[in-house]
């Protein structure tokens, strides 16, 4: 079956609501048995629309729904039938477009549907990358489906929604392929895609531009509570712009979250690459990042400008971070089994994994990492922030690669270059703090001022460095403090270029294991 919108009235004017007459369509359609019901060129002024079982929404590439500012139009929608409309406790009447329950939807085509975010924020100055202020009052989300099984969103574009883009939650075999989610880059909350404990989730071919996270695995609270975990979630063959994270997980984390694959993607001026954050005693686990190229940046936040919001993130390509909230009796939870691999790196802030003494990280293996520091923005750096955290934002030199609080970590042929003059407040190559058990294989790179040290670590146990190479200027390759020598292996390397190959913090020169390793020349 087949039905036009302006069968039922429809105007598409921009200016009359055609709310009633486009879920008059899908009413209709629903009850014969299900179909497509077409949106052909126009803008439809609406408010809520409920999709129901069995029926596609197909935007033609001249059709427009655009979003009411009214909110009293964002109300549950009254069907022209008898079908029940599947509201949990009054979710989703915030979302121009949402289903409760329904099997078999999905929204197709080349049109868009345009949530008018400009108009629920200060207005853009032109010149500064601040977050916009909301001006108060409402923003409803563009799309929110929960409890949905079989569900399909393609080609469409999801025009400056004014608060999330895309949630589903408790869905399961989602396929979202070929969309574009075309968003405020300097607004809050406007997240692009946000499966919220969902099952069976693939992700391809799409372009995202966001101020918020562009894709967004979570489970929260409420999620969690009717539905359980999110796992089994692909990403693939997208291109990625935000002031936040391009691909996170987390930080509500009231269920566990699984199995998630992350591949072939672009993240480009970005706040952050790919973060992984436990806040309220999940378990996160076996995530697989690889061939992804990233590009992050530093951009303004209230210690630059004063102003009420802040973005989260400081320019990091890769984010780990397993802690309390602030206030919190809650332990995080649990991140393990996380890997990356064939990652490209060109950014301002340095490669970020802690966990906390609460929550150790454990099994995080980086292979084939490159690796470029560069200043991009012209903002001081030189803090670390753990948001949402006691700690919030805080004073901290920036290593290319950070690493605290972890357990079974592997860095295997990774490179670290510092490109034209650095920040300040950079240092090692890698630096590293309470860390049992770490494998440094094919690591190459020096710190970011000639005459520093390389790799800086600090109360970390069963150390084995192999086939590493010291960079000219390097003052020592490994720098250690509380570390026991006797679980040190050291084989293999090629410490020509530095003044040191080894060095113990405490002065002493306790013996080691080591084999075919190049050493320093003397004199």
């Amino acid at each position: 079956m087949r039905v036009n919108v302006r069968d039922y009235g429809a105007v598409g004017d921009g200016r009359v609501k055609d709310t009633a007459a486009i879920q008059a369509a899908i009413d209709d359609c629903h009850r014969q048995g299900g179909g497509t019901v077409v949106v052909p060129q126009g803008q439809y002024l609406s408010g809520t629309l409920l999709i129901q079982s069995n029926v596609n929404l197909h935007l033609e590439a001249a059709a427009r729904i655009v979003s009411s500012m009214e909110e009293q139009d964002f109300a549950a929608p009254q069907s022209s039938g008898s079908e029940q409309l599947f509201y949990s406790e009054g979710q989703g009447k915030n979302a121009l477009i949402c289903a409760r329950h329904a099997e078999r939807v999905s929204i197709t085509g080349p049109g868009t549907i345009d949530g008018r975010g400009e108009h629920f924020l200060e207005p853009e100055d032109g010149v500064s990358d601040y977050v916009l202020l909301p001006l108060g009052g409402f923003r409803p989300k563009l799309i929110d489906f929960e409890g949905c099984t079989d569900v399909l969103f393609r080609d469409v574009t999801l025009y400056r929604a004014s608060s999330w883009g895309l949630h589903m939650t408790g869905c399961s075999r989602v396929n979202i392929h070929g969309i574009k989610i075309l968003g405020q880059q300097r607004g809050p909350n406007n997240d692009g895609i946000d499966p919220d404990c969902c099952k069976d989730v693939h992700i391809s071919d799409c372009h995202i531009e966001t101020g918020d996270d562009c894709i967004v695995v979570k489970t929260t609270k409420t999620g969690a509570e009717r539905y359980g975990s999110c796992e089994n979630i692909t990403v693939t063959n997208c291109t990625l712009v935000t002031h936040d994270s391009a691909v996170k997980i987390g930080t509500e984390t009231h269920a566990d979250i699984r199995n998630i694959v992350v591949s072939n993607c672009v993240i480009r001026n970005s706040n952050r690459g790919l973060g992984l954050w436990v806040r309220d005693g999940a378990t996160v686990e076996n995530i697989l990042f690889s061939n992804i190229i990233i590009e992050t940046r530093l951009f303004s936040d209230a210690e630059e400008t004063s102003r009420e919001l802040r973005w989260w993130g400081k320019g990091e390509p890769i984010f780990i971070t397993a802690e309390r909230r602030k206030d919190s009796a809650q332990a995080p939870g649990i991140i393990r089994n996380i890997r990356f691999d064939h990652i490209s790196v060109e950014a301002e802030g340095g490669v970020y994994l802690e966990g906390s003494e609460d929550s150790v990280i454990e099994n995080i293996s980086v292979r084939g990492l490159k690796l470029a520091m560069r200043v991009k923005s012209g903002y001081p750096g030189g803090l670390f922030d753990t948001q949402p955290s006691a700690r919030g934002v805080f004073p901290h030199h920036v290593p290319a690669v950070f690493c605290r609080h972890a357990k079974n970590v592997s860095l295997d042929d990774v490179e670290v270059v510092w490109q034209g003059e650095p920040n300040t407040n950079w240092s090692n190559a890698m630096y590293g703090e309470h860390i049992e058990r770490l494998s440094l294989r094919g690591f190459r790179g020096r710190a970011a001022k000639e005459g520093e040290n390389a790799v800086a670590l600090k109360s970390v146990s069963g150390i084995s460095v192999e086939g590493c190479k010291a960079e000219r200027g390097t003052e020592a390759f490994l720098s250690l403090e509380n570390v026991d020598a006797e679980e040190l292996f050291v084989a293999g390397n090629d410490f020509a270029q530095a003044k040191t190959a080894v060095r113990f913090a405490d002065g002493t020169s306790p013996e080691y294991f080591a084999a075919a390793n190049r050493m320093p020349k003397q004199g």
